[in-house]
């Protein structure tokens, strides 16, 4: 039996709906290159310390001048090239590396690219990586009442800034974020004063995570209620 004019109608408008929101839609796409790299998860300047990447998204380490300071880090990109295409996670910056220049792990490399052109183009652009877990926060070593540094984990989009209250959210005071990807109490460091705070933390599309009762003790690691 065949389908209605109206139901195809419907299902033409799902799919180019669901086309939309498909990772593989480059919104920006921007030309860039990618080189293979051995990846370096722990120790890269993102300081990804423990941490394990979801499974489906690789590791990937950006051009100094699109990592921006750390502000790129833990961002998943959409990386297309001429063999297919990858969903990359952002854990390390390359100095020295051109502008758009997004070189993969060598896990994923292979998927995009021929390991043995070297340098190949490629085009890519931020998406959400997809994460069911909940963002994760983590407090430097060193960290405590007199001492806040704080790391954003497993965050579904790029995090703008994070926020600190110590009255239960009726005020907030700012944190900076360090080029080493931590967060540190605004005007030069120091502590809020308090074994545990609220902490608000803002996604890249202006939503806003907000969980209470983050103990701040060095070394330590907190859920948030929900991701971006």
């Amino acid at each position: 039996m065949s389908s209605s004019p109206a139901s195809r109608l419907i299902s033409s408008i799902i799919s180019f709906l669901l086309l939309l929101t498909s990772p593989a839609c480059l919104v920006r796409a921007i030309d860039g290159t990618s080189q293979q790299t051995g990846g370096n998860l722990a120790g890269g300047t993102c300081m990804f310390t423990n941490y394990t990447l979801p499974p489906g998204i690789y590791g990937s380490t950006m051009s100094g001048p699109d990592w921006n300071a750390g502000a790129m880090c833990g961002a998943c990109l959409f990386v297309q090239g001429e063999r297919g295409s990858v969903v990359a996670m952002v854990v390390d910056s390359c100095p020295s590396c051109p502008k758009s220049r997004v070189n993969l792990f060598s896990d994923a490399f292979p998927k995009v690219g021929d390991p043995s052109a070297g340098t190949i183009k490629i085009q890519w652009d931020i998406v959400a990586c997809g994460i069911t877990g909940p963002i994760v926060l983590r407090n430097k070593t060193g960290s405590s009442r007199y001492w806040f540094e704080m790391q954003v984990l497993n965050a579904n989009q790029p995090i703008t800034s994070l926020d600190v209250s110590t009255d239960g959210g009726k005020t907030w005071q700012a944190t900076t974020r360090k080029d080493y990807n931590y967060f540190q109490k605004a005007g030069g460091g120091g502590g809020f004063g308090a074994d545990a705070v609220t902490v608000r933390v803002t996604c890249q599309d202006g939503r806003r995570v907000v969980a209470p009762g983050v103990g701040v003790a060095g070394d330590t690691e907190w859920r948030t209620p929900v991701n971006c």
